[in-house]
């Protein structure tokens, strides 16, 4: 399996990679420009990514936008159905416009509210069946 971690905390990046390393191959990118190049990339090179990982508060394009950009390539690229990767939505924000737009129009798996702990993460994934 391959995660792409996308948020603008370093401190995530680490952590998350950390934890979920035993798992998956892990990249991380600090803004949702380079998380669609890197996506891309993947498709590309034929080892696409399972599951993003998107914060929404990030300078340039937040998360919504970098989510809809992305579920766009995949529509372009024809992905779809199983291959289709999975969102794991990690931010702050926990009000009811921003968690609905999660998952009604990026189709998040789950919607982890920071800060977050070890357990809280690995239930969601495992209750998702992303792990």
């Amino acid at each position: 399996m391959r995660f792409l971690i996308i948020d603008d905390d370093e401190t995530v990046h680490m952590y998350l990679s950390k934890l979920l390393s035993p798992y998956a191959r892990c990249e991380a990118v600090f803004n949702g420009s380079d998380a669609i190049e890197l996506y891309k990339k993947a498709y590309e090179e034929e080892d696409p990514f399972d599951t993003v990982f998107m914060d929404i508060l990030m300078p340039e394009m937040d998360g919504h936008e970098a989510t809809k950009k992305l579920r766009d390539l995949e529509k372009e690229l024809k992905v779809d159905g199983p291959d289709e990767f999975k969102l794991v939505m990690i931010t702050s924000l926990k009000d009811t416009k921003n968690v609905s737009q999660a998952f009604f129009k990026g189709y998040a798996s789950c919607y982890i509210v920071k800060p977050f702990s070890k357990v809280q993460v690995m239930n969601e994934l495992r209750e998702n069946n992303i792990l």
